[in-house]
Order: C-alpha cells, then structure tokens, then sequence
C-alpha cells in the first residue's frame, strides 16, 4: 500500500510529470497524415497584468487542445505569440512620444527597433 501524503508537493509532482512529458515529446509536433489542430496563444497584453481571464482562456485552450489530441488530431499548442502586436504598438509608440518622436518619420526597421 503506498502512503498518501497529508499536503500536495506540487514541485515533487512538476518534477515527474515535466520530465514525463519531455521524455514522451509531448512538447513537439511533427507534420504527418494526421489532420493538424493547433492554437496560438498570444502573451498577456504588455499594457495589463495577468488576470482571470488569463487563466481562464488559457484552461480552455488546454482543454480543447487535449481534446483534439484525444481524437487523434496532430496538435501543436503554441504559446507566447503576440497576434496582432496592437498593445505593444501603443506602448512604443507611447514610448516615442516621450522621447518627441513621431512614429510617422521612423521606417518600419527604426520602429521595430525601439520595439
């Protein structure tokens, strides 16, 4: 009979699992004749903090994606994408304005610089 401790160890349990996970490449997807299923996740918005609704869109993706590889879908969940770069525009082109620089004189390569 095994002992069932009082109090989790999440890092005892993260530990085992992690290296389950690497060792199964779980953290990979390689194209094959599998139909795909995938989801990008962009980064918390550069303007905000993490909240619930971070946690919560993000239990959904999981559940969705995990669903997906259940049915026998090639997923890839990709996290740590910005989308659309919207938020992290306003906020360089925030930063140019203190500076008295009009994003309008900059080329694309100088903008993306200060980004």
């Amino acid at each position: 009979m095994t002992d069932i401790q009082k109090q989790f160890n999440s890092t005892e349990a993260e530990k085992k699992w992690y290296q389950h996970w690497m060792d199964k490449g779980y953290f990979n997807s390689q194209p094959d004749d599998r139909p795909a299923y995938s989801i990008v996740m962009p980064p918390p918005n550069v303007t905000g903090v993490l909240h619930m609704g971070h946690a919560l869109n993000n239990t959904v993706q999981d559940i969705l994606i995990r669903r997906a590889k259940s049915l026998g879908y090639n997923t890839c969940w990709v996290p740590g994408t910005d989308h659309a770069s919207i938020a992290t525009e306003a906020k360089v082109v925030e930063l140019l304005q203190e500076k008295g620089i009009d994003k309008n004189n900059l080329s694309r390569e100088d903008f993306l610089e200060h980004a």
